[in-house]
């Protein structure tokens, strides 16, 4: 690994530059405090989300010195935590300075072999109009990172895929063989493409796993494929589906033929700000997964423009959530049980029957929080339980459960946001007696969960340091809750 001189000065430039940069925000009221969040300057997708010698290991793209994506030359940043919830910043391990990536060290995955970390990621060559190929970087201890000589690994797509889209490797071992999936595109219809080997560094072409036909976008951009039970699931974020950007199939894997033959189509989350979720199989046996929470420009709802950018970052990550599938290969992603640990004074409202004139949840400074409701959809005679959030009265995120259509709406077009945008979700619960809705409030997002967690919409919302009033709403009518638990967290 002769060549790596260049990115460790780089890297450690760019370290130093970050954190002298996360001294002067660190305490700025709309700094996340149980979300993993940049330390300064911009990140994006989740990358090498693993466990390295029993620690949980978060990397993510990164640009340490602006606080906007730019010109999209990503570097990778890197977090360390115990329980999924309080991260360590660690020095960022990737830089693009080589000429095979110096375009971007995009997306990709990181594995533990021997007792060493392996990072694979898409390079993007600046010598080859910005042709994306896979490269690999090796860690003795999981926090430096060496490039190995013979990047790129993989420069050709071996089948007639897009070379200029083939992207964000996702690799796993199984029948003794390495096996990694790409996202790609061919006529403008996604794919994902399957290669194998038994050393990581020389594959073979296997086959198209997955290929679209409209349904899958026009690239499959950040692939994770995984064993849940008996079944397999794979996690994508297309693009060309407009609204659509997390979406995951479940299905069959015929290993030999490296076909993935699919049942089931969900969303992973419906909220705007949920993008490239990567999974890890972690020390307790659960799959877990974390996404960033944040938009794109060609979402209908982002125009580019990001709101803490001016402030000296912009990224953060939902939290951390347990993928569980039911016996219709339907999933469910529920909030792992280690945020429980930070709840404190907790408060119970019981038998609570609530028109248009509304109640209010106080839950200590009620800017970071999590509420449990149930809802007596039976005995509920409104049509619509409105949820008002984050509400100084004149800003403020309104969240609609309209009980005649079976939709959520996200409202925040009375927030700081520069798009006023609403956002739809089915709410399946209409068809049943009772719901639950879960709540993570933190200091600029809203993370909602209900329908037996099979719904899930996260949304980032900027209002004034001040707007933390939290009521609730029976719309044409009234509403029957029998319980609201309440905690800070």
């Amino acid at each position: 690994m002769e060549n790596n001189s260049k990115n460790f000065e780089e890297t450690k430039r760019a370290t130093a530059h970050v954190m002298e940069q996360h001294e002067k925000i660190k305490d700025h009221p709309l700094r996340q405090k149980y979300h993993f969040e940049v330390p300064a300057g911009w990140c994006n997708d989740p990358n090498g989300f693993s466990v390295f010698r029993g620690k949980y290991h978060l990397f993510y793209q990164h640009n340490p010195y602006m606080a906007e994506p730019g010109d999209y030359r990503a570097y990778w940043g890197h977090a360390i935590s115990e329980n999924l919830v309080d991260w360590e910043y660690l020095p960022i391990v990737l830089a693009p300075v080589d000429a095979y990536d110096k375009a971007g060290c995009w997306s990709g995955c990181a594995l533990e072999l021997e007792d060493k970390m392996y990072i694979m990621y898409t390079g993007l060559d600046e010598r080859n109009e910005r042709q994306q190929g896979q490269c690999m970087a090796v860690s003795e201890d999981g926090i430096y990172f060496e490039k190995t000589d013979d990047n790129p690994i993989l420069a050709e797509t071996l089948c007639s895929a897009d070379k200029k889209d083939f992207r964000d490797p996702c690799i796993w071992r199984e029948n003794g063989e390495w096996n990694m999936v790409i996202g790609s595109t061919k006529d403008n219809f996604a794919q994902t493409l399957l290669y194998r080997s038994e050393d990581l560094k020389n594959w073979k072409f296997v086959n198209t796993m997955t290929e679209s036909l409209g349904e899958l976008g026009t690239v499959c951009e950040c692939p994770n494929f995984f064993q849940l039970g008996e079944k397999r699931v794979l996690f994508t974020s297309p693009h060309g589906l407009n609204h659509r950007k997390s979406v995951y199939l479940t299905g069959d894997f015929d290993y030999p033929a490296g076909k993935f033959f699919w049942n089931n189509y969900g969303e992973i989350d419906w909220g705007m700000d949920y993008y490239a979720p990567q999974v890890i199989t972690d020390k307790k046996g659960r799959k877990i997964i974390i996404g960033w929470m944040n938009s794109w420009d060609w979402m209908p709802w982002c125009d580019g423009k990001y709101y803490t950018t001016a402030l000296g970052w912009c990224g953060a990550m939902a939290i951390p959530r347990e993928v569980r599938m039911d016996r219709e290969g339907n999933l469910s992603f529920m909030p792992i049980e280690e945020l429980q640990k930070y709840r404190s004074g907790e408060l119970v409202q019981k038998d609570i029957t609530v028109g248009e004139e509304g109640i209010s949840v106080e839950t200590g400074d009620n800017a970071h929080c999590e509420i449990i409701m149930e809802l007596d959809l039976k005995k509920t005679t409104a049509k619509t339980v409105r949820l008002e959030l984050k509400s100084d009265g004149k800003e403020k995120a309104l969240v609609n459960f309209n009980l005649t259509r079976g939709e959520i709406e996200f409202d925040r077009s009375s927030t700081l946001d520069r798009i006023k945008c609403k956002r739809k979700a089915p709410f399946r619960s209409v068809m049943e007696d009772t719901c639950k809705i879960h709540l993570f409030i933190d200091s600029s997002s809203i993370e909602i969960f209900t329908d037996h967690y099979r719904t899930c919409m996260t949304n980032t919302v900027y209002v004034p340091k001040d707007a933390t009033g939290i009521k609730i709403y029976g719309m044409e009518g009234t509403a029957k809750i029998p319980e609201i638990q309440s905690w800070v967290l």
